[in-house]
């Protein structure tokens, strides 16, 4: 049974279980998360996988261990780490289309020994404490209302040693706050942060930072390949789920990428330890 989450989330579910779900999976590659990017033309989906592999190296994946992803998406990190890295994924997500879409994969892939479901909000988890040797999860947390209660509950579930890996969206610290508040409006995701603010949520927590990058030049690089995944298949998508539907995606990207070029709008790696 689901555990009650709040108004806003339930927003984000509701945003998520539609065939608007199909539609961000295929402009995003299965993949709905930035890219690492070597050179301005590589392919997006590689970038996406350099990003997973750079996360995996720093939590020092091995096989066997037990990695708690947080927001899975439809499952294709869970399966990648699964696959490459021989560890046991619990995979979890608060959007039922979402987990739908992640299982038939998994059990496509022949990968259900290895990877599970579980609907989960990340403010409150419920698995027994010290249970993963990793919680991972990937620009997501610009949907949490309470930074600080997602961080406490991660290292509550990850054993001593472990390592807690995340990349998230940023927002300037220097845009002012009108402006913030319509673009967080306009792309649906309340809660963004500066850079700084993990800084010094994790010094009040005294969370232990292994690794800290910005990477807000590859933000303007996957947005503009989103752009133009979702110029391919507009005219497709629009007869099957609505014009009115992709217009407002195509209004969402477009705000991100310009915020992007605008330096506005960033991209952070963390890796701590627990």
């Amino acid at each position: 049974m689901d555990r009650a989450i709040t108004a806003e989330q339930e927003a984000y579910r509701k945003l998520y279980d539609t065939a608007l779900s199909a539609l961000l999976s295929t402009i995003w590659g299965g993949n709905l998360h930035m890219g690492l990017f070597e050179h301005l033309e590589e392919p997006l989906e590689r970038a996406q996988l350099r990003a997973k592999d750079h996360m995996a190296r720093s939590a020092v994946l091995q096989r066997g261990q037990r990695v708690f992803e947080a927001a899975c998406g439809v499952g294709t990190t869970a399966m990648h780490l699964a696959r490459k890295y021989g560890v046991f994924v619990r995979a979890t997500n608060i959007a039922h289309a979402q987990l739908e879409e992640a299982a038939k994969r998994v059990r496509a892939a022949g990968l259900t020994d290895r990877v599970s479901f579980a609907f989960a909000d990340y403010h409150d988890l419920g698995d027994a404490q010290d249970a993963y040797d990793c919680w991972w999860c990937q620009e997501a947390l610009l949907y949490a209302a309470d930074r600080a209660r997602v961080f406490a509950e991660a290292r509550r579930v990850v054993k001593p040693g472990g390592k807690i890996v995340f990349t998230d969206l940023t927002l300037s610290s220097k845009l002012p706050g009108e402006e913030r508040q319509s673009f967080m409006k306009d792309i649906r995701a309340p809660h963004l942060w500066p850079i700084e603010d993990y800084d010094r949520l994790f010094h009040d927590m005294n969370i232990k930072v292994v690794e800290r990058e910005e990477r807000s030049a590859h933000t303007v690089v996957t947005f503009d390949a989103v752009a133009r995944n979702l110029a391919r298949v507009r005219d497709e998508f629009a007869a099957r789920i609505g014009e009115e539907t992709v217009k407002g995606t195509e209004f969402r990207i477009s705000r991100q990428l310009g915020m992007a070029r605008a330096g506005h709008l960033g991209w952070c790696f963390f890796a701590l330890e627990v």
